[in-house]
């Protein structure tokens, strides 16, 4: 029996120091049922990860005890947040009963937040996700818990990728950067290498992030991680790979992904990445389509039926069917809040001569002040005020420069300014009560803005 709050507890929540992390991955730490959860799930053991995490969390009969036993309900639930059995994870964190917003000594309520920011992301909430890994972030810093900081910038990152906001993107994509130097980021290296990607494949293409996917798809223990962690991530790898036009990592990545589902099977999260990606590589739509049925994450049911349209819109009687799919995803991206993915769904729409009506605000604001912005002139001003170029905006809302133009002058008229500096000057008084990126005071994210 070993003295676990000291040990294990202390590790994962404070010191992570490299001799703990290297017997963790390799499964050495065997005298906990914790430890042994975290080196099974890291080790692509779904099942058997899980089943040790419940384990772990029932102190009547795992060998974990005190604050280690609370962070193995916590991890529990996070493993089963992970394969989108969504209701039993929320039943896990509400049967603790522990306030998750209230400061502690040993970090156990930031690590709870870090949980429920997951849950809250993989139920499609992104802005309750968002807003909670800000909490998760001030907790973790008191606390001194910064192991968990990466687990919260990679929320923060991926949500604000999904809700458009660059500057928010770009500056947690730089904090997970900071991580890495630091080595917060030993045991979620994959996520936070996949999160960061995303942020830098948003704002300027593929071409900058391809050392990024070919290690995540190269390296075994970072593959494995990020595989098993996020259910869109192989999809995402094989689409990027192929953009940049290798194969032969796009087909590893298939691969891996297909044999990971083999080695859990079961699991439907697992199977339904799986199909995906070996349906986006082979161009199959029946594959992208069943992928997208399978799916028990939305965003990643929605980007499954993104997929299987494109296949459908290139072929001379696909174009209706294309529509259809179209249609879905931005139904399922509207519902989640994805900003930037409907806006690219919406004009793949127009590009088959379908006006779908549906616009999103990248941020969401409760001031009535500009409330008189249409979505799409909130959008064009957000982008801009941030010190992007027309042609960057454009890349962003999936919009013509022309159009960007079109909507800029509308703005100046509305706003009553003549330039893009006045415009930016306007937009921090306009929207300064909530300017303040979550995570990151107030002060700095004013600093960043205006030197965007």
């Amino acid at each position: 029996m070993c003295d676990c709050r000291c040990r294990v507890h202390t590790q994962l929540l404070h010191s992570l120091s490299d001799d703990f992390v290297t017997a963790l991955v390799a499964g050495d730490v065997r005298d906990c049922s914790l430890a042994l959860s975290v080196s099974a799930w890291l080790g692509g053991e779904v099942k058997r990860g899980i089943e040790l995490a419940s384990y772990a969390a029932d102190s009547a009969h795992g060998n974990c005890d005190g604050g280690c036993a609370r962070l193995a309900k916590i991890w529990h639930a996070q493993l089963l947040t992970r394969i989108r059995d969504l209701k039993a994870g929320a039943r896990v964190l509400d049967g603790m009963g522990v306030p998750a917003d209230v400061p502690d000594g040993d970090g156990v309520s930031a690590a709870l937040m870090v949980c429920r920011a997951e849950l809250a992301l993989a139920s499609g909430d992104v802005g309750g996700a968002v807003a909670k890994a800000g909490v998760g972030v001030g907790l973790a810093e008191q606390a001194g818990v910064h192991v968990l900081l990466p687990n919260l910038h990679v929320i923060l990152a991926v949500g604000a990728v999904r809700q458009s906001d660059m500057t928010a993107g770009l500056e947690y994509a730089r904090l997970l950067g900071d991580d890495a130097l630091i080595g917060r980021t030993v045991y979620v290296r994959g996520q936070c290498a996949w999160a960061t990607a995303q942020a830098f494949e948003a704002d300027n293409g593929a071409a900058g992030i391809s050392h990024l996917v070919e290690r995540l798809i190269i390296d075994d223990r970072l593959n494995r991680e990020l595989l098993v962690a996020q259910p869109s991530a192989a999809a995402w790898l094989v689409r990027v790979a192929r953009g940049m036009g290798e194969e032969g990592l796009a087909l590893k990545c298939v691969e891996r992904a297909d044999m990971l589902a083999r080695g859990s099977w079961g699991f439907r999260t697992l199977h339904a990445a799986a199909l995906h990606a070996e349906g986006l590589f082979e161009n199959n739509p029946d594959k992208l389509r069943a992928a997208s049925d399978l799916h028990l994450d939305r965003w990643a049911a929605a980007s499954a039926s993104e997929d299987q349209a494109k296949i459908w819109s290139a072929q001379r009687m696909g174009r209706d069917r294309a529509v259809e799919q179209l249609k879905n995803a931005a139904a399922a991206y509207e519902e989640v809040g994805a900003a930037r993915d409907l806006a690219r769904v919406a004009s793949k729409l127009r590009d088959l001569g379908v006006r779908s009506g549906r616009v999103m605000r990248p941020m969401r604001r409760n001031g009535h002040t500009i409330g008189f912005l249409t979505d799409t002139e909130f959008a064009v001003a957000n982008l801009v005020s941030q010190g992007l170029t027309n042609v960057q905006v454009g890349r962003q809302l999936y919009i013509s420069t022309h159009t960007v133009a079109f909507h800029l002058k509308k703005i100046f008229r509305k706003l009553e300014v003549s330039s893009r500096v006045e415009l930016a000057c306007a937009w921090v008084n306009l929207t300064s009560d909530q300017l303040a990126l979550p995570g990151i005071s107030k002060q700095r994210t004013m600093a960043l803005t205006a030197s965007t």
